[in-house]
């Protein structure tokens, strides 16, 4: 199901995220798509990604919010 950016950020905070069937703006930043895969750890998406190999559409992978600090560096 397509989601804006918007309503990704409200929904999955805190998460990663891998998107497919992206929508760019006329300036080409990621406006919405599909969230196929969502995890609060970044492995577990990772690992799933390879399920979408065959995927042709934009793709996006990333962090949903701030990322989060352990003992200085960013996870």
């Amino acid at each position: 199901m397509y989601m804006s950016m918007k309503e990704i950020h409200e929904k999955y905070d805190g998460q990663w995220i891998y998107m497919i069937n992206c929508e760019e703006s006329e300036y080409g930043s990621i406006v919405g798509g599909e969230v196929v895969l969502f995890d609060e750890k970044r492995e577990n998406v990772i690992n799933n990604m390879k399920g979408y190999d065959y995927e042709k559409s934009l793709t996006l992978f990333r962090y949903i919010g701030e990322m989060p600090h352990i003992g200085g560096y960013l996870l």
